[in-house]
């Protein structure tokens, strides 16, 4: 809906608004405000500044503290707490770009309804992981033409497709 550019300048300006609010607030009103440098003590204005500065800094601290630790977990955890390897979390890029439309996955939060439930169809079908990679790299270089739409082959090839196998066989089910 908002692009990332579009949320930072609606961020930057409420700040903008709320420290403008803010000083005003402590110099007692724009009237006083006008008055405040002749009537405050300069230890009260330094308290003042120092106060603004260190909620300043907090304000920008804090968020970026985590999502600096936050960032990294969350890419390597699949569903079901799985953990991704590189392989895995490039997977489930490329499936989010091409294969999400299609067909449901949990781990993506994928529900399109045109292929196969993933979930059901390669998690709960086959038992092993490299059962479950076979079939999807088979799907992705051979293509499908069963149920309501069709689904071509070589959407990936190569270290891509063995990426989304290696993804899906990691999640699905789970």
């Amino acid at each position: 809906m908002f692009s990332r550019a579009m949320v930072i300048i609606i961020v930057l300006a409420w700040l903008l608004l709320g420290l403008g609010v803010f000083f005003v607030a402590m110099r007692r009103g724009p009237r006083g405000a006008r008055h405040a440098p002749h009537t405050e003590s300069t230890a009260s204005q330094r308290t003042i500044t120092l106060g603004v500065i260190v909620l300043f800094a907090f304000g920008l601290a804090v968020p970026a503290i985590v999502m600096a630790f936050n960032g990294e977990h969350k890419t390597s955890v699949g569903s079901g707490g799985v953990h991704l390897n590189a392989q895995e979390q490039n997977g489930r890029e490329l499936f989010s770009r091409t294969c999400a439309v299609c067909h449901a996955l949990a781990a993506t939060k994928s529900v399109g309804q045109i292929g196969p439930n993933l979930d059901v169809r390669v998690g709960s079908d086959i038992s092993t992981a490299a059962g479950r990679k076979a079939l999807v790299l088979s799907a992705i270089s051979e293509g499908r033409a069963r149920g309501l739409g069709q689904m071509p082959a070589l959407l990936y090839q190569g270290k891509e497709a063995e990426d989304v196998a290696d993804f899906v066989a990691a999640v699905a089910g789970h």
